[in-house]
């Protein structure tokens, strides 16, 4: 009742702040005479009028992104678009995990992904976690984007909430020269670059764009460039070959999520550095397409692209005091020469350190001097036995710490396949008909190495880096190869029942097999083989009473395997790795159950696959030159996979039996005269639907066993229940343009507070200026400024460990971890056509 009654008022107060504006325009305006037509299939080849299309649709075309400046894919889908927010976990700009409709994509890795991005046809979301990198997408090369809603199965695996087909330049879409820079706030200057001509056979496409900033936190400098580039051929309307390459790199550095008490005294400072993400991207791919009759066409893409990630994550110790004096003690009875030499009380303390007796050893240093003494006593020359050799066991080389570690990881992954397909438009019982066919096949292949080494912590900046000991923890070491192939068969038959009436049934088939192994020979509990396949069907309907009104209502389903690194982090694995101990004659109380995201793998019992059931339904109408878009959607997770927490970065994958997303979206735009605006209104209800358990130690609710109990009906995290976005360009003179976007976003609930029993993430608004102005027909000069009222806000937050380990002293040292907003910013630039 509380729910109905709160997300009715929110209704309410979104129409009575649209309409008014709606309806001034309505009789200002003009008649809109426009045909919109979508990408149905993630390719180019096949498209439908928007008007046939059963489910929500959401494009812009290259200018759009243009005329909104802003700095990539996923800033664009924030500023613009209905039901999207951004989650700044990473809190570097080109790192941000984006929601639509409560589902992700995101950089990520482990962070479980609903939406599947496409680039020319090609899946770009990595095979390892199926994570997007935000930073590896040339917005600037873009020629059109569309948002497509629901669990549509034709864009295959991961297609819970949506897909983003992106659709790129080429020689035939773009003409002419064109260049841009721009400079401005936190030292950031970025400049593109682009060319593009055809003859009427042959066509090229060239892009390069660079990316540099200081950042506006403390050491959080980063840079990207890019580089894409297109050769095509056309031979009329009948047949088309679109060669494309890209090629770019990134060094972004996100230092995350402040703790509550430091946000209070300084908000670009950070907790803990450096978090070093680098990319290095190279794809290829190929694109043909040939009518062979006015009714039949077939079309066909190749890909091969490779992505190599390196990442350096400086971090708290995780590691006890007793871990260490156990391995010297060990090494003590290993020798027995030591042994005898050394005083015998100096085992006896080792041993009391782990059992919490020894009051006056409390951290590194004091066990290195406790060795370092009882050697001194026993004559041993420095030489020949150092403290670090004693604890060697467990450390390897160098000197111990107690203040941090690096984790430090690399990633290979390349992504190869192709596909066909057909359509064919002849008419059906005497009535327009469109099928459309196709297969495809996908191998994504991961090699994923990490390792753990004991570092220092520089007290005033609190960075790791320069400071490794080159001392590793051999058991939080990983060195993994990974497999996922898929082959999927599709179609979808669009039949008009009538003139104003029609019928789309559409079916995915996926057979999908995920192997896993160990390299290291020392982790034979990460060996596996997974297969997974399902039948996805979808039905819509369309009804075009007159020119101006469709309605449209479906019902899809679409699934999603789970990704490798979810298959080797899960309850399971404690299970297989006990059982492996018992064999081998060790003490299976020994086993670590914790999964180091990136950082560490754990064996991989199966998981199941998560499948999403979704309807949707609603309208879109262009009357008196406004468009009005309205409709609700409803969609429910079976056997949803999370990542629970076991503290720090550490945790596991488990299934939840069923969660869901609801919720309903409205959205105007038109112009009256010099003025053309939008505005969008979306309530997102996004809940657990079962009762369970989940592990959240950190949480000051939680129980002995670090669990939190999670009642059906309780929100997920990190999804904002409200988003409000109004904007608009007024045209003060022909060659002048003012612009502003209000975006609003209300609270969220933390991750790992999925009981719901703390504060949530405030709600915020934010208001964002730009400017242009066109002079000497080729020149532009254009101007942006984000958070005008450089407003406080924060669009993140978790549960982390207590803050006092690292930064002592803070008056709020409760252990919540809040993604704060960029402060005002301005940026001026100019642009150049010829």
């Amino acid at each position: 009742m509380y729910r109905k009654t709160k997300m009715a008022s929110a209704v309410r107060g979104a129409l009575l702040l649209m309409l008014p504006l709606a309806a001034s325009t309505v009789r200002a305006a003009d008649a809109i005479d426009e045909i919109v037509v979508v990408g149905i299939t993630p390719g180019a080849a096949a498209s439908q009028s928007l008007d046939k299309v059963p489910h929500a649709v959401q494009t812009a075309l290259a200018e759009d992104l243009a005329d909104a400046a802003t700095l990539d894919v996923s800033d664009y889908l924030n500023s613009r678009l209905a039901s999207v927010s951004i989650n700044s976990a990473q809190n570097n700009p080109l790192q941000a995990d984006v929601q639509y409709r409560g589902f992700t994509a995101s950089p990520l890795l482990g962070l479980p992904q609903g939406l599947a991005v496409y680039q020319n046809g090609v899946r770009i979301n990595e095979p390892l976690g199926d994570a997007v990198n935000w930073d590896l997408v040339p917005e600037s090369a873009v020629h059109q984007m569309d948002l497509i809603g629901g669990a549509n199965p034709l864009f295959g695996l991961n297609t819970l909430g949506g897909a983003l087909a992106l659709t790129m330049k080429n020689g035939f879409n773009f003409a002419g020269n064109q260049a841009e820079v721009s400079a401005g706030s936190w030292g950031r200057t970025t400049a593109t670059v682009e060319s593009g001509a055809n003859n009427g056979t042959w066509g090229y496409y060239a892009n390069y764009s660079h990316f540099d900033e200081e950042g506006w936190r403390d050491l959080s400098d980063s840079d990207a460039r890019s580089f894409y580039g297109a050769v095509s051929w056309r031979d009329g309307n009948r047949s088309a070959l679109d060669l494309a390459v890209q090629e770019g790199d990134s060094q972004l550095i996100g230092n995350g999520a402040l703790p509550i008490g430091m946000v209070a005294i300084d908000r670009s400072s950070i907790f803990t550095a450096p978090d070093i993400t680098e990319n290095d991207v190279t794809m290829v791919d190929l694109n043909g397409r040939h009518r062979v009759t006015s009714t039949l066409a077939f079309s066909g893409n190749l890909f091969n692209r490779e992505n190599r990630t390196y990442s350096f994550n400086g971090d708290g110790s995780e590691f006890e005091l007793c871990n260490f004096a156990g391995g010297a003690q060990a090494l003590l009875e290993e020798d027995d020469d030591l042994e005898d030499r050394l005083e015998n009380d100096l085992a006896i303390e080792l041993d009391d350190i782990c059992d919490g007796e020894d009051d006056g050893i409390t951290s590194f240093a004091d066990l290195e001097e406790l060795i370092e003494e009882a050697a001194d006593a026993a004559g041993l020359d420095d030489d020949l036995y150092e403290p670090e050799d004693i604890s060697g066991e467990l450390s390897g080389t160098g000197i111990l710490s107690d203040e941090a570690i690096n984790n430090i990881s690399r990633r290979r992954q390349r992504s190869t396949g192709f596909g066909g397909q057909f359509e064919w438009t002849e008419a059906l019982f005497g009535r327009s008909n469109q099928l459309i066919g196709g297969y495809s096949w996908f191998r994504g292949q991961s090699a994923f190495n990490a390792v753990t080494e004991l570092a220092g912590l520089d007290p005033v900046t609190r960075s790791t880096q320069n400071l490794g000991t080159g001392s590793f923890i051999d058991d939080a070491a990983t060195d993994i190869r990974t497999e996922t192939e898929t082959y999927s068969i599709y179609f979808s038959n669009t039949l008009d029942l009538n003139d104003q009436l029609a019928l789309t049934l559409s079916g995915r088939y996926n057979d999908t097999d995920v192997t896993l192994r160990d390299r290291s020979g020392q982790r034979r509990e990460l060996n596996g083989d997974h297969s997974f396949s399902r039948f996805n069907p979808a039905i819509g309907l369309t009804w075009n009473p007159d020119d101006e009104l469709t309605m449209f209502g479906s019902y899809s389903e679409s699934n999603r395997v789970p990704t490798p690194i979810e298959l080797a982090c899960n309850e399971g694995v404690f299970e297989v790795a006990r059982q492996f101990a018992i064999e081998d004659g060790e003490d299976p109380d020994d086993i670590d159950f914790e999964c180091r995201l990136p950082n560490a793998f754990l064996a991989d019992p199966p998981l199941d696959d998560v499948v999403t059931r979704s309807f949707e339904g609603g309208m879109r109408m262009a009357l008196g030159g406004v468009r009005y878009e309205l409709g609700w959607f409803a969609a429910t997770n079976e056997d949803d996979i999370l990542f629970q927490t076991t503290g720090r970065s550490t945790g596991l994958f488990a299934n939840v039996d069923e969660t869901q997303r609801w919720g309903l979206e409205f959205s105007f735009s038109g112009s009256a005269g010099p003025l053309e605006w939008y505005a969008s209104f979306s309530h997102i209800e996004a809940t657990f639907e079962d009762d369970f358990d989940v592990l959240s130690p950190n949480h000051p609710a939680a129980n002995a066993d670090g669990e939190l109990s999670v009642q059906a009906g309780d929100r997920i995290p990190g999804i904002p229940e409200n988003i409000i976005k109004v904007g608009g360009d007024w045209r003060i003179v022909q060659n002048a343009l003012v612009g502003v976007e209000v975006i609003h976003n209300s609270n969220q609930v933390m991750r790992g507070d999925e009981s719901n029993q703390l504060d949530t993430v405030d709600a915020y608004t934010l208001v964002n200026l730009r400017g242009s102005y066109t002079f000497a027909e080729r020149f532009t000069a254009f101007a942006r400024v984000t958070n005008v009222f450089d407003e406080d806000y924060e669009n993140f937050g978790l549960l982390g460990e207590n803050p006092d380990e690292i930064v002592g002293g803070l008056a709020d040292n409760r252990p919540y971890f809040l993604g704060v907003g960029a402060p005002r910013a301005a940026w001026l630039g100019l642009k150049a056509r010829f």
